[in-house]
């Protein structure tokens, strides 16, 4: 099988609002409009020297030789496809790629596919290392948004976006990309979590993961609870848990206030316990506590 091994920035364009468009309107229509938006985008694609490598569904896939082209590309859609219902969310990354059979391989890929996934509609997810590959002039129109975890990885991204909320840029970038200043100081804070007689501190950037398989932090060996089951996270000066289980978890943030979660991210405050799987007050819950505590 031939294959091609290349660096290129990566952009996926998801066009959300498909489904109440249908419902509103009918079929017809609706694939006309839908048809209409995905042209437009490779379009702009290929206006800016971009190739698209193919659209699946909503998603349009394209590749770039430069980040800068990319980002053109991405400004431009931003600009001009701004009729609702339909909107693009979009991930940008970049990286090594693998080409073969008229398509695209390889982790950037994926990744691309998670930010995409995480934008909000009408918003652009960038990674660090498609950030990092840009010029410094270009670095300046972006902001830092925040530290994000991705199913089926273990680290934590660094992610940014287009521009402030005012359209400044909210973080002030040297010539070599690191960062000088940040318009928010977030609080220092650490998060103990007790399981048994384990205790594991888990401090800012860091990530402590619960779950069956041996390799997690925490290791809780029940047949309810997944192999990879949550994750602890804190970034910004906020205590998360990543959940990312078949069988969810029960979290409690005080007395009689215990919630369900499953495959969604919430945020931790000052103390309490959580329970994969199992109701707290069931005999064989598995109950882990967490303190909040000042950094």
């Amino acid at each position: 099988m031939d294959q091609e091994r290349l660096l290129a920035a990566v952009l996926l364009a998801d066009v959300v609002g498909s489904v109440p468009l249908y419902e509103r309107i009918g079929d017809d229509a609706a694939v006309r409009q839908v048809s209409d938006c995905l042209d437009a985008i490779r379009g702009i694609v290929a206006q800016h020297g971009g190739d698209f490598i193919y659209s699946k569904g909503d998603d349009v896939l394209s590749l770039f030789e430069t980040p800068e082209a990319a980002l053109r590309a991405v400004c431009q859609i931003g600009s001009e496809l701004t009729k609702e219902p339909l909107i693009a969310r979009i991930g940008l990354h970049f990286g090594a790629v693998i080409r073969a059979r008229g398509a695209v391989f390889g982790d950037v890929v994926n990744v691309t596919a998670r930010l995409s996934t995480t934008a909000n509609p009408g918003e652009v997810l960038i990674s660090q290392s498609f950030f990092e590959a840009l010029s410094a002039g270009s670095r300046g129109s972006l902001r830092l948004l925040d530290k994000m975890a991705f199913k089926g990885k273990q680290e934590l991204f660094d992610v940014y976006t287009l521009g402030g909320d005012d359209g400044t840029p909210a973080t002030h970038v040297a010539s070599r990309g690191t960062f000088v200043e940040r318009r928010f100081a977030p609080p220092q804070i650490n998060l103990v979590i007790r399981y048994g007689d384990q205790v594991r501190p888990c401090r800012n950037n860091e990530l402590v993961t619960i779950g069956r398989s041996p390799e997690c932090d925490i290791v809780v060996q029940r047949p309810w609870v997944s192999r990879h089951h949550a994750t602890f996270t804190i970034s910004n000066g906020k205590a998360r848990l990543v959940e990312r289980s078949s069988s969810g978890t029960f979290v409690s943030m005080g007395p009689g206030d215990e919630v369900f979660v499953r495959r969604e991210d919430i945020l931790l405050f000052g103390s309490g316990f959580i329970s994969p799987g199992r109701r707290s007050s069931l005999d064989d819950a598995q109950i882990l506590h967490y303190e909040i505590i000042p950094g």
